[in-house]
Protein backbone atom coordinates (compact mmCIF):
# COMPACT_ATOMS: atom_id res chain seq x y z
CA UNK A 1 0.00 0.00 0.00
CA UNK A 2 2.92 2.33 0.79
CA UNK A 3 4.44 1.68 -2.25
CA UNK A 4 1.45 2.68 -4.10
CA UNK A 5 1.47 5.99 -2.35
CA UNK A 6 5.25 6.91 -3.02
CA UNK A 7 4.98 5.91 -6.66
CA UNK A 8 1.75 8.21 -7.11
CA UNK A 9 3.70 10.67 -5.03
CA UNK A 10 7.05 10.52 -7.33
CA UNK A 11 4.37 10.60 -10.50
CA UNK A 12 3.04 13.84 -9.06
CA UNK A 13 6.56 15.09 -8.67
CA UNK A 14 7.47 14.04 -12.41
CA UNK A 15 4.33 15.68 -13.52
CA UNK A 16 5.27 19.21 -11.77
CA UNK A 17 8.94 18.83 -13.24
CA UNK A 18 7.19 18.13 -17.05
CA UNK A 19 4.84 21.34 -16.17
CA UNK A 20 8.06 23.28 -15.81
CA UNK A 21 9.57 21.56 -18.90
CA UNK A 22 6.46 22.65 -20.81
CA UNK A 23 6.68 25.85 -19.99
CA UNK A 24 10.40 26.37 -21.19
CA UNK A 25 9.51 24.66 -24.54
CA UNK A 26 6.81 27.32 -25.19
CA UNK A 27 9.04 29.88 -24.37
CA UNK A 28 11.37 28.43 -26.72
CA UNK A 29 9.02 27.66 -29.39
CA UNK A 30 7.64 31.18 -29.33
CA UNK A 31 10.65 33.28 -29.28
CA UNK A 32 11.29 30.82 -32.94
CA UNK A 33 11.79 32.69 -36.41
CA UNK A 34 10.97 31.83 -39.36
CA UNK A 35 10.44 32.72 -42.83
CA UNK A 36 8.77 31.11 -45.62
CA UNK A 37 9.17 32.68 -49.48
CA UNK A 38 7.30 32.37 -52.65
CA UNK A 39 7.99 33.45 -56.35
CA UNK A 40 11.97 33.28 -55.76
CA UNK A 41 11.68 35.32 -52.97
CA UNK A 42 9.67 38.03 -54.56
CA UNK A 43 7.02 37.35 -51.54
CA UNK A 44 8.54 36.97 -47.79
CA UNK A 45 6.82 36.15 -44.52
CA UNK A 46 8.04 35.86 -41.46
CA UNK A 47 6.17 33.78 -38.42
CA UNK A 48 7.34 32.60 -35.14
CA UNK A 49 7.30 29.30 -33.67
CA UNK A 50 3.76 29.39 -32.40
CA UNK A 51 2.15 30.38 -35.89
CA UNK A 52 2.11 34.33 -35.03
CA UNK A 53 2.62 36.04 -38.81
CA UNK A 54 5.50 39.07 -37.51
CA UNK A 55 6.30 40.43 -41.22
CA UNK A 56 5.42 40.69 -44.79
CA UNK A 57 7.75 41.58 -47.52
CA UNK A 58 6.90 42.17 -51.17
CA UNK A 59 8.62 43.24 -54.03
CA UNK A 60 7.82 46.39 -55.87
CA UNK A 61 7.56 44.16 -59.05
CA UNK A 62 4.53 42.50 -57.85
CA UNK A 63 2.98 46.10 -57.14
CA UNK A 64 3.91 47.36 -60.53
CA UNK A 65 2.19 44.02 -61.80
CA UNK A 66 -1.62 44.25 -62.73
CA UNK A 67 -1.70 40.63 -61.56
CA UNK A 68 -3.81 41.13 -58.18
CA UNK A 69 -4.57 37.06 -58.60
CA UNK A 70 -0.38 36.48 -59.06
CA UNK A 71 0.32 38.83 -55.77
CA UNK A 72 -2.50 36.79 -53.65
CA UNK A 73 -1.20 33.47 -54.64
CA UNK A 74 2.44 34.38 -53.91
CA UNK A 75 1.45 35.89 -50.42
CA UNK A 76 -0.78 32.51 -49.85
CA UNK A 77 2.35 30.62 -50.63
CA UNK A 78 4.67 32.15 -48.69
CA UNK A 79 2.31 32.35 -45.74
CA UNK A 80 1.75 28.28 -46.06
CA UNK A 81 5.63 28.19 -45.89
CA UNK A 82 6.72 29.98 -43.47
CA UNK A 83 3.59 27.60 -41.06
CA UNK A 84 5.08 24.77 -42.29
CA UNK A 85 8.69 25.68 -41.35
CA UNK A 86 7.56 26.94 -38.01
CA UNK A 87 5.38 23.26 -37.62
CA UNK A 88 9.12 21.56 -38.69
CA UNK A 89 11.04 24.12 -36.34
CA UNK A 90 8.62 23.52 -33.48
CA UNK A 91 8.74 19.74 -34.07
CA UNK A 92 12.39 19.72 -33.96
CA UNK A 93 12.47 21.86 -30.93
CA UNK A 94 10.27 19.76 -29.52
CA UNK A 95 12.50 16.87 -30.07
CA UNK A 96 15.74 18.49 -28.75
CA UNK A 97 14.44 19.21 -25.30
CA UNK A 98 12.49 16.56 -24.72
CA UNK A 99 15.10 13.87 -25.95
CA UNK A 100 12.95 12.84 -28.74
CA UNK A 101 10.04 12.15 -26.54
CA UNK A 102 6.83 13.57 -28.26
CA UNK A 103 4.97 15.32 -25.44
CA UNK A 104 2.32 17.21 -28.22
CA UNK A 105 -0.93 14.64 -27.16
CA UNK A 106 0.77 15.37 -23.24
CA UNK A 107 0.89 19.15 -23.41
CA UNK A 108 -2.92 19.42 -23.97
CA UNK A 109 -3.13 17.77 -20.39
CA UNK A 110 -1.20 21.02 -19.93
CA UNK A 111 -3.86 23.11 -21.84
CA UNK A 112 -1.32 23.92 -24.71
CA UNK A 113 -0.93 22.27 -28.04
CA UNK A 114 2.78 22.40 -28.41
CA UNK A 115 2.83 19.50 -31.86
Amino acid sequence: MFENIKNASEMLARMGDMRGKMEEIKKRISSLRVTGDAGAGMVQVSCTGDGLITDVKINRQLFESDDNKMMEDLIISATNDALRKAKEATEYELKTVTGGIDFSEISKLFGGNLG
